[in-house]
């Protein structure tokens, strides 16, 4: 398969583009549901690539408004590109901005909440494709019973693997993937989902290498690399090292990455790396040459030219963001 070098924001070309009424039915059909939004809704941009047990939708809300939504019948976690939304389901509120990823709604969940000018990726997973990674992790589990007992990541480091690991499913899967290549990638996304957002099926992440029904290029062995990425991020990660502990040789996890991400092993590491970084410029917690090294990153032209390339925005006008 190619080296793809995924680009996170909204795409060139949207599949629709409207306002008011039209827009809020457009958006009630795309989701399944009565979301009853509220407000102008000035100007909606959407665009969706379906792949059956789970769907990406790009959307560009220009105006500030609120929704009190019926439930979905499917299972949505939306990534903040831009702007900000706010979630309200089971008494629990929880609000996200640029970088942040919320689980907005499971089934016979009913939502509500608001947005201000909010730019939006959303990945919606279908009972079938989050049973499947269930029975994967725990086959006696009754998959039905899963509970989450929060509905934003556990770490930082788990939100930026979420949202590196959908980056890279979204480049690589085809417009027309075999019905088999959108099964791998729900069920890629589905056990990063179970390890991302704390549930009653995970109670605590994988330690990396309990996964022993990997196979050289196998799915699990991207799986636990990934955890091994997430845990050990801002450390130094050789590709020989990450190949030990994952037990397969240095060749294998390269195809494997290829094959399910798209990518290499030291690509999502770096892309994860990106992620983390951003954080700490949007929170003005780091100035652009301390974020970049905490990071691993010691080259600040390569830093700036990695992460434009995945932002679409130099590091320096995050920050500003933050300090204004």
């Amino acid at each position: 398969m190619p080296h793809t070098r995924a680009r996170r924001g909204l795409p060139d070309v949207f599949g629709f583009e409207g306002s008011g009424d039209e827009a809020r039915h457009w958006l009630d059909t795309v989701y399944g549901t009565n979301l009853h939004l509220t407000g102008p809704l000035g100007g909606v941009r959407h665009h969706r690539t379906d792949h059956g047990v789970v769907a990406f939708d790009h959307i560009r809300i220009d105006a500030s408004f609120t929704f009190d939504s019926d439930p979905m019948p499917v299972l949505v976690v939306v990534d903040v590109l831009a702007g900000t939304e706010e979630w309200i389901r089971d008494g629990v509120a929880d609000r996200g901005h640029d970088g942040d990823s919320v689980m907005a709604s499971g089934w016979d969940m009913p939502f509500s909440g608001n947005g201000d000018f909010p730019d939006l990726r959303t990945t919606s997973l279908s009972a079938q494709a989050l049973m499947a990674a269930i029975t994967d992790v725990d086959p006696d589990y009754p998959w039905e019973h899963i509970t989450f007992t929060s509905y934003v990541p556990r770490s930082p480091a788990a939100g930026a693997r979420w949202r590196a690991t959908v980056d890279q499913v979204i480049s690589m899967l085809p417009d027309d993937a075999t019905a088999a290549q959108q099964d791998a990638a729900a069920l890629l996304l589905g056990h990063t989902l179970l390890h991302t957002f704390p549930n009653n099926v995970v109670v605590r992440a994988t330690l990396p290498g309990t996964d022993h029904d990997a196979a050289d290029d196998s799915p699990s062995t991207v799986r636990r690399a990934a955890r091994i990425i997430e845990a050990h991020a801002l450390e130094e990660l050789s590709p020989g090292d990450l190949a030990r502990e994952c037990g397969v040789t240095p060749r294998a996890l390269q195809y494997a990455f290829r094959k399910h991400l798209g990518c290499t092993p030291q690509d999502y590491l770096r892309r994860v790396r990106l992620d983390l970084a951003r954080r700490s410029l949007r929170d003005g917690s780091q100035s652009v040459s301390d974020a970049a090294a905490t990071h691993g990153f010691f080259n600040p032209g390569r830093f700036a030219s990695d992460y434009r390339q995945v932002f679409d925005e130099n590091p320096g006008q995050t920050l500003q963001r933050s300090n204004n």
